[in-house]
């Protein structure tokens, strides 16, 4: 009698084993199968033509992106090995084996699509309770582009650079035409339309530079060879990449109701959009908005204010402020230290002086719109410490005339229910990007340009609520 099992690889078996036996019972593979099944692909399946070889049906390629997505494996690569090897991804595939390139196409050829997959699944959370309609936190982060920093040039270096490949694309040439030289004298006539490989990726080099060359808009414009689209940022940890700037809107469950990638690296002009998509999304109305101070601005706080939205955005001083610091480490006669006196329509400086109203100045240009009214000091030139307050003949003071709607902003982050409300962004929007970028690893883009980004950002975000939403279901049915 022997003490160990007997192996069973010759085995033959009556019945073929099931698809369904691939995976067990509460398997997340079986919860994306059911879901994407669930999805309209008409419009991915209409670009398919009737005529030439069958191809995969759309939703057994959804399934393996989503997956895949969903547990931190996107590469067209991986995906398409883990076909052969993997029983969650051979559920999935139905036991096809998809090519790399196949898993590729199909990703970056439905990119609208995948936008309005994101929108659907949003609004599966909500039907199964997962999103909290009406108060959503909003919060950006910088995604690395699938470019490296040394191509990214203006337009002199790429002039130069351009000059250089011509120069070394004529030499290649000239080098290939004594090589026929001599070729024919030793051997005869050759076939004439033999293109060095050399000369073809040079070739090619030299037209991508010259079609970086015409999008370049002025002398100090700069653009990335490999992708045009990333623009230079600063990420957290202080390095500058080329990079995306990836937006989030994040409700109280912790579903990702809105998704944006944009190349501009600032967040102020972020806010609106992010609000009105998670509207758009939920199809309900958001009451309540929570940001970091990347997002304070006049014209935000004037939006929530007209939209009778209520919101929790610190301005950048908020900080020194609640500390009390201004007095202690900023200069005396900094803005923050002049008394504002909203019926006398006047600031009273430290030394107890008035700056009386000057006139208005409102601004269209630049990065933000202005519009101050300006007060100017009235018994400046008989003061004694004028040097440390100004160096011009008098001291103004700009006044935003929407200044109140930041002051009332701040005294709703100041008040106890304010601290409380605020704090929630802590374990609701940030966690979000720390399990994309930290658990799943998508620090970087694999895909090039702001249209596919946008695409791939998507996916991610789809991934990721689709995580929510099976490991809520396994919460309710362990209950």
């Amino acid at each position: 009698m022997s003490k160990f099992k007997p192996y069973r690889k010759e085995q033959l078996y009556l019945l073929p084993p099931s698809l369904e036996d691939y995976v067990p019972e509460g398997h997340m593979a079986k919860f994306v199968y059911e879901t994407v099944e669930g999805l309209d692909t008409t419009g991915i399946e209409n670009k398919y033509s009737e005529l030439g070889q069958n191809t995969y049906h759309p939703k057994i390629l959804l399934k393996l992106l989503f997956y895949g997505y969903a547990t931190g494996v996107r590469s067209g690569r991986k995906i398409a090995a883990r076909c052969e090897s993997d029983t969650a991804y051979m559920y999935l595939a139905e036991m096809y084996r998809p090519d790399f390139r196949t898993i590729n196409d199909f990703r970056k050829n439905n990119l609208n699509e995948i936008e309005q997959y994101f929108i659907e699944i949003v609004r599966v959370c909500k039907e199964v309770g997962l999103i909290k309609i009406g108060e959503i936190s909003i919060d950006g982060t910088k995604i690395k582009a699938n470019a490296a920093a040394r191509r990214t040039k203006d337009k002199g270096s790429y002039e130069k650079w351009l000059n250089n490949i011509e120069g070394e694309i004529k030499k290649i040439l000239k080098d290939a035409d004594e090589t026929d030289r001599k070729e024919d004298e030793l051997y005869g006539d050759k076939r004439g339309d033999e293109l060095p490989e050399e000369l073809k990726t040079k070739a090619r080099l030299r037209d991508k530079i010259k079609s970086v060359l015409a999008s370049l808009k002025g002398e100090e414009d700069k653009r990335n060879l490999t992708d045009k689209d990333a623009v230079f940022m600063k990420e957290r940890s202080g390095v500058i990449t080329p990079a995306y700037n990836c937006q989030i809107s994040v409700s109280e469950g912790q579903i990702i109701t809105a998704a944006e990638t944009v190349i501009e690296s600032n967040d102020r002009k972020q806010l609106i959009a992010m609000i009105e998509k998670s509207e758009q999304v939920t199809e309900e109305s958001v009451k309540v908005v929570l940001a970091d101070s990347g997002y304070a601005s006049y014209d935000n706080y004037e939006y929530l204010s007209d939209k009778s939205k209520e919101g929790y955005i610190p301005d950048q001083y908020l900080e020194k402020i609640k500390h009390e610091e201004y007095k202690k480490f900023e200069n005396k006669y900094h803005k923050e230290n002049f008394k504002y006196e909203r019926e006398k329509n006047l600031y009273i400086c430290p030394e107890g002086k008035e700056l009386k109203f000057y006139k208005e100045r409102d601004s269209e240009g630049g990065v933000r719109k202005r519009k101050q009214m300006i007060y100017k000091g009235t018994e400046c030139n008989t003061c004694a410490v004028k040097s440390q307050c100004t160096t011009a003949k008098y001291r103004t003071i700009a006044r935003e005339k929407r200044e109140e709607l930041q002051e009332q902003m701040r005294q709703r982050l100041l008040s106890a229910e304010g601290k409380q409300i605020y704090k929630k962004r802590a374990y609701t929007v940030e966690p979000v990007f720390g399990h994309l970028k930290y658990n799943l690893g998508y620090k970087n883009f694999l895909l090039r340009s702001l249209e596919k980004v946008r695409g791939e950002f998507k996916l991610m975000c789809i991934g990721y609520n689709l995580k929510k939403i099976f490991n809520y279901r396994m919460a309710i049915s362990a209950v």
